[in-house]
């Protein structure tokens, strides 16, 4: 039989939930519940966790906020201003206990039972797959798809990850091959070029520097970003806790950084999160891809399986990965004033599309 449960709160049962391993939760960093109690303790936005059940088994926690904006309430999922991905969180078990007739059925009664607090339902950054396990909130809707990620699931040698890049688009493998003979002249002409790496298990990372940078990259080409104080506080916070593995990568030519990457590690993912690359005299050697190439290498060596590239489906990102997955929205309107919001939504996106 199929239950749910709706919280106004990560109470203790949540977390006990969230946090037990023997539910083997798919989902992605931005859906950790420490990432999301940082996000809570930033906004005052309502929330509604809902848990669902087969016969008392958790199958799907759904993390969501309800926002204010302007006459409408929108049910998002929590950390939307924030988070590169948007998601349920849904256990292995889903797929062989849930389909799509009772995923719809129970969505129904969940969302009768939320109608009288929302206007509009707003699921923005949906991935098509999370780890392999579908997006029931993408699967069985109208979406639209507006985007591409791309991953690279790593191999065991650097050689292995460059056959595979050769197997599947040669054009890519050239880019790759492009990028190594620049990083080799960058070797010879600079002498003490290297790779600097900072944790946040020893360091104190200096995230504020890298923030900073890269808000005058985006201010100089017009770019609305997401850096504003809270999402520093949220950052910060989380850096302090020392219970995710946060890195500040630089490739370095003596003292000086020519490009930067912050980064970290979750659930044997590497997430290449905010990267810049400085204004210096060697930028035609493009240091901003000789140091993915150094954080895929870094990665194989210390085994971690997986290279997120985070959102944006600029082309480098699709040169260097070997898989794509495609992101969703999904607006769907409870009331007259959910409908007004959908429509004025619906203009506002096409308008942005048009200028980027």
């Amino acid at each position: 039989m199929y239950t749910f449960r709706i919280f106004d709160s990560i109470t203790a049962e949540c977390k006990k939930i969230w946090k037990d391993d023997r539910n083997k939760f798919s989902s992605t960093f931005f859906q950790d519940i420490q990432y999301v109690e940082e996000v809570i303790k930033n906004k005052n936005n309502q929330i509604k966790i809902v848990i669902i059940y087969y016969n008392n088994i958790a199958l799907a926690i759904l993390p969501f906020e309800i926002k204010r904006y302007f006459f409408v309430n929108v049910l998002q999922w929590i950390g939307t201003d924030y988070s590169d991905y948007c998601n349920p969180i849904l256990s292995e078990r889903y797929k062989t206990l849930f389909n799509k007739i009772y995923f719809l059925n129970v969505w129904k009664l969940i969302l009768d039972e939320m109608k009288k607090d929302i206007d509009l339902v707003f699921f923005n950054n949906q991935l098509a797959l999370i780890n392999n396990i579908t997006n029931p909130f993408v699967s069985n809707f109208k979406t639209s798809l507006f985007s591409k990620i791309y991953n690279i699931t790593l191999g065991e040698k650097f050689k292995d990850y460059k056959d595979n890049i050769k197997n599947k688009d040669k054009s890519h493998a050239y880019e790759i091959h492009r990028t190594l003979i620049k990083y080799e002249k960058l070797k010879k002409i600079s002498k003490n070029l290297t790779v600097n790496i900072e944790s946040s298990d020893h360091n104190l990372l200096d995230f504020k520097s890298i923030i900073d940078e890269k808000k005058k990259q985006l201010f100089k080409k017009n770019i609305n970003n997401k850096l504003d104080e809270d999402f520093k506080k949220i950052f910060q916070n989380l850096i302090d806790s020392k219970k995710i593995k946060f890195y500040l990568i630089s490739l370095m030519v003596g003292k000086n950084a020519l490009s930067r990457c912050f980064g970290f590690v979750y659930a044997n993912t590497f997430y290449y999160y905010i990267p810049t690359v400085l204004p210096n005299s060697f930028n035609n050697y493009k240091p901003g891809k000789i140091l993915i190439i150094q954080l895929i290498e870094w990665c194989i060596k210390n085994n971690i399986k997986k290279f997120d590239f985070g959102l944006g489906s600029e082309k480098y990102k699709k040169y260097f990965s070997n898989k794509e997955i495609s992101l969703h929205r999904y607006i769907y309107s409870c009331s007259f004033k959910g409908s007004v919001a959908h429509i004025l939504l619906f203009i506002l996106l096409k308008i942005k599309k048009l200028w980027l």
